[in-house]
């Protein structure tokens, strides 16, 4: 459907989730949509293909999903009869803290324990306060908690091995040192596990049975959207009555609304007429912290299950997540590209030691999503005061563009349902738009 001023309904520029699922809504509406997606490939940050030496598939970008607590991703699951499959349970264990290392079942020692509940409880009556999903969450009276999660953890004063603890678990979750991060955005997660960070603890184990890709396709095949890609867009021009969208190799699409679909970290590579607001423009210029670096290892002399967590090693987390016939197959993250080379298999073989020392590494496999220039960055990771300078802001329209991603996120920013949830918002703002009320975008928030 088209109304004279545009080739196109909606142009929707990227095809991770958050793309597809605008483009999809949309199509559902009888909208013409055409989605322009710069990789090879849909998915965006998720990336399901086999391991390099083996025929074992894993998940090189985003992994897991919970659809207790994740209404979107769980509705997607239940509409394309998804299967789910549980991570391995650990069966064997390492944990480096506070300059010493264990095998115990248990992170933190008995010593410990009335310390380590008092830093949970505080963790958890902090992030009760924030009304999850409901809304961005730079909401009014949590001002004090968008400080950087180290420095809001040291309040509470809490031992070495406990203090490590927490802090390497928000390092392998969030890509980045908790110095670098919100803890308001790290307290967010919390609340959407029930305010519980012990639910967030033990409800990170469940994944797509067929990948990541097999839901992206199964969306894709249901959006009826053209999909051009290798075209990575160089400039966006909103007319007034129609968007002229240019991608890079020269080719130009024209529209009634666009949904831009990119990651945050990339919008400064495109040129916008007229300019983003004051308030995106800075954060596309700050952008935010995730920069993790995830590695995947295929390994022997590994028996059992292992598990592995520490603060004072180069990978802050790394687990088995199948067992093949050449070996074990671990997932490892850290939190600094500055750590960790993932394309040099020596220094991955050296930080899998940390934890394994005895074990074998036979290949190693990995993308580097900071040096990518269509992600520039990992998973939405706010910085210390960019939640209540931004978070409201990136997801407000402009004239005839519309945002979506999961970086946007009211909920789950970071994560598939994230994505889900900001591209079924870009869809219902762009049908405003096309029904010629656009004024009223705003003002129905």
């Amino acid at each position: 459907m088209t109304d004279g001023r545009g080739a196109y309904d909606v142009i929707v520029v990227g095809a991770g989730f958050a793309g597809v699922t605008a483009a999809r809504d949309l199509g559902a509406g009888g909208r013409s949509v055409l989605v322009l997606e710069a990789r090879d490939r849909l998915g965006g940050r998720t990336w399901y293909r086999p391991f390099s030496t083996t025929t074992q598939w894993v998940e090189i970008g985003g992994t897991w999903v919970a659809p207790r607590w994740q209404p979107h991703i769980g509705r997607e699951i239940e509409r394309y009869g998804m299967d789910i499959v549980e991570s391995p349970a650990p069966e064997r264990f390492a944990w480096s803290l506070a300059g010493d290392r264990s095998s115990s079942p248990l992170p933190i020692p008995v010593g410990e324990w009335l310390d380590f509940e008092r830093a949970i409880v505080h963790i958890d009556t902090s992030a009760a306060r924030i009304r999850f999903g409901e809304a961005p969450i730079d909401q009014k009276g949590l001002e004090d908690l968008d400080v950087p999660f180290e420095d809001w953890l040291d309040g509470v004063q809490i031992p070495g091995k406990t203090r490590d603890f927490l802090l390497a678990w928000v390092g392998f979750f969030f890509g980045n040192h908790p110095s670098q991060v919100s803890a308001l955005h790290i307290l967010s997660w919390v609340a959407g596990f029930e305010n519980s960070a012990i639910g967030w603890y033990v409800g990170v184990s469940e994944k797509l049975g067929k990948g990541t890709g097999a839901l992206i396709e199964a969306m894709s095949d249901d959006s009826n959207a053209e999909i051009r890609l290798g075209s990575p867009v160089r400039s966006i021009e909103d007319g007034g009555d129609v968007v002229r969208v240019t991608s890079r190799g020269g080719d130009s699409y024209s529209a009634s609304a666009v949904v831009l679909a990119s990651p945050l970290n990339t919008w400064s590579d495109i040129s916008f007429s007229p300019a983003l607001s004051e308030a995106k423009a800075a954060a596309a210029a700050e952008k935010h912290a995730g920069q993790s670096v995830k590695v995947w290892a295929l390994v022997k002399n590994v028996e059992g299950n292992f598990y592995g967590v520490g603060w004072d090693t180069v990978l802050k987390w790394v687990a088995t997540e199948y067992t093949v016939a050449e070996g074990s197959l671990l997932v490892g993250f850290g939190c600094s590209p500055d750590d960790l080379d993932v394309t040099n298999p020596d220094e991955v073989a050296r930080a899998i030691k940390e934890f394994l020392p005895d074990a074998e590494v036979v290949a190693t496999d990995a993308h580097d999503w900071n040096a990518d220039e269509f992600s520039q960055g990992t998973w939405m990771a706010y910085r210390p005061g960019q939640v209540m300078r931004f978070a409201t802001a990136l997801q407000e329209p402009e004239g005839r563009l519309t945002f979506a991603g999961s970086d946007l996120a009211s909920g789950w920013a970071g994560w598939i349902d994230g994505a889900i949830e900001s591209g079924s918002r870009a869809a219902r703002e762009v049908e405003l738009i096309l029904a010629g009320t656009a004024a009223t975008v705003t003002a129905t928030r």
